[in-house]
């Protein structure tokens, strides 16, 4: 290449001009009026070509058409337009050293853009241009040093360094200059340490959670993708750790659904459940369990509160509600208690009605007593219960004074006991009793007065008629009218 531009710098075309220092340095002082022209049309003459060329051919070699080039230093008139031109070697080959510098320095050839800018300086090319190359030889070395850094981040683990090494080579355009194969397994590789992060997030993502079968598939992903030996330890440590967690959540598990303790077995079920530590069918008995553990509990509440009142009924309904649902046996004790005294709080009742329909005092007095020992009474029962039996004492008092003089023979005491007790209500048999002693009496008195009769109207012996008068006074059982005739009987015998 640099001996390609050599050629073309220091050999022109046959008859072309010969281009020396001192004509490029007449060539620095031509005013603007001798440049050549950028139109084919000069000095109002369509001349069919624009600008520095082989116009008339390789013999002639590079000319250009001038405007109103008379004035200007090398000029010839042409015969046949009549307008002037001029050789433009020089600028031909400045223009085409220029240009080899701008393709070298497309290039990342340094040692070729130095050399084009060795020749470009000496045919004068713009500092401008120089500069370029000069910027360009600084940009190829900091490509180097970026390829180098992307080929040592290529082999590295660091993502960061990986994203910043291509984000400079985009920045520098290094991937013109850059393998189809390289640039391929650059992005490969970027991706794979993308992928490399986001495993060693999950990592430790897993590690912080409790599921250990998500945890040993995430560790696996690690370790394929080089994560670091300390998360792969600290992998490994919770997996260890999960387990033996896992086998302490089962075992007490199955505790604790032993228990009658709810919260006990929701946080062992809940444990479990996140530690996925047993199987789908023994959570869902856990969950039973709960659900019967709180039936159990409000059955126990309820009991313990109808145990507090008095309906024998609701204890009974909520004895039973808990019994079925396996309550405390402490607290079933207390039901059947409460059961058992409600029981004979009721039968002390049923007791207590029944003495106050019956005429037993005794009884009576006895189911009172039961009754107020028990706490089976009410204002309204204990007021009835005493009224009855101040009644029933008073029934047993007639009921003594009657069966008292029942074998009497005085028909008057007999009387008044008898009428006593039927007003008080004394029991009908007693009641009969007395009736029947009075008949008896009235029997007996209705005899010893016709005996009377008799002895007084025919009776001869005195002390027999003395006798039956005495018992006729006694007995009532005559008029004063008939003792005193028989008294006078009884004289005219003595």
């Amino acid at each position: 290449m640099h001996k390609v531009i050599a050629i073309l710098v220091f050999c022109s075309p046959i008859g072309a001009f010969r281009v020396t220092k001192s004509s490029r340095s007449q060539k620095q002082t031509q005013t603007p009026d001798c440049s050549c022209t950028e139109t084919s049309v000069v000095d109002g003459v369509e001349t069919g070509h624009v600008g520095c060329d082989q116009h008339f051919g390789q013999r002639f070699g590079y000319v250009c058409y001038v405007q109103g080039g008379s004035e200007c230093p090398g000029t010839r008139i042409s015969n046949r337009l009549g307008v002037y031109w001029r050789s433009c070697a020089e600028e031909h080959h400045l223009a085409e050293t220029r240009e080899y510098l701008e393709q070298a320095t497309d290039g990342i050839d340094v040692d070729a853009i130095r050399e084009h800018m060795r020749i470009a300086e000496e045919w004068g090319v713009d500092q401008e241009s120089l500069d370029a190359a000069e910027a360009r030889i600084q940009q190829i070395n900091q490509m180097s040093v970026a390829r180098e850094e992307l080929m040592s981040a290529m082999e590295d683990l660091d993502l960061e360094r990986l994203r910043a090494a291509l984000e400079e080579a985009e920045e520098l355009e290094l991937d013109e200059f850059l393998s189809e194969e390289t640039l391929e397994e650059a992005v490969e590789r970027f991706e794979w340490l993308e992928t490399r992060v986001t495993v060693g997030v999950a990592l430790r993502s897993a590690t912080a959670a409790f599921d250990v079968n998500d945890l040993i598939a995430k560790l696996a992903d690690a370790r394929e993708f080089q994560c670091s030996p300390e998360s792969l330890q600290l992998g490994d440590d919770r997996i260890a750790e999960l387990q033996r967690l896992m086998t302490e959540a089962a075992n007490e598990l199955t505790t604790a659904m032993t228990t009658r303790n709810a919260p006990r077995v929701r946080a062992a079920m809940e444990a479990a459940e996140r530690l996925s530590a047993v199987e789908d069918q023994t959570l869902r008995q856990a969950q039973y369990r709960v659900q019967h553990l709180l039936q159990m509990t409000a059955a126990t509440n309820a009991l313990l509160q109808a145990i507090e009142g008095d309906d024998l009924q609701n204890v009974e309904v909520m004895l039973s509600s808990a019994t079925n649902l396996d309550a405390e046996p402490d607290v079933l004790i207390l039901g059947h208690k409460r059961v058992a005294e409600l029981e004979a709080v009721r039968d002390a009742w049923l007791a207590l009605e029944a003495a106050i329909a019956g005429r037993d005092t005794q009884a009576l007095e006895k189911a009172l007593t039961n009754a107020r020992t028990l706490g089976a009474m009410s204002d309204d029962i204990e007021n009835r219960a005493a009224a009855r039996a101040d009644l029933l004492r008073e029934i047993d008092q007639a009921s003594n004074e009657l069966t008292a003089v029942l074998d009497t023979d005085d028909a008057h005491i007999l009387q008044l006991a008898l009428n006593s007790a039927r007003e008080i209500g004394v029991d009908a048999a007693i009641l009969a009793q007395g009736e029947e002693a009075r008949q008896r009496i009235t029997r007996l008195r209705h005899g010893v007065r016709l005996r009377l009769l008799e002895l007084t109207e025919n009776g001869t012996d005195a002390a027999e008629l003395e006798a039956h008068i005495a018992e006729t006074t006694r007995l009532r059982a005559a008029s004063p009218r008939r003792l005193e005739a028989a008294e006078m009987r009884l004289a005219s015998l003595l």
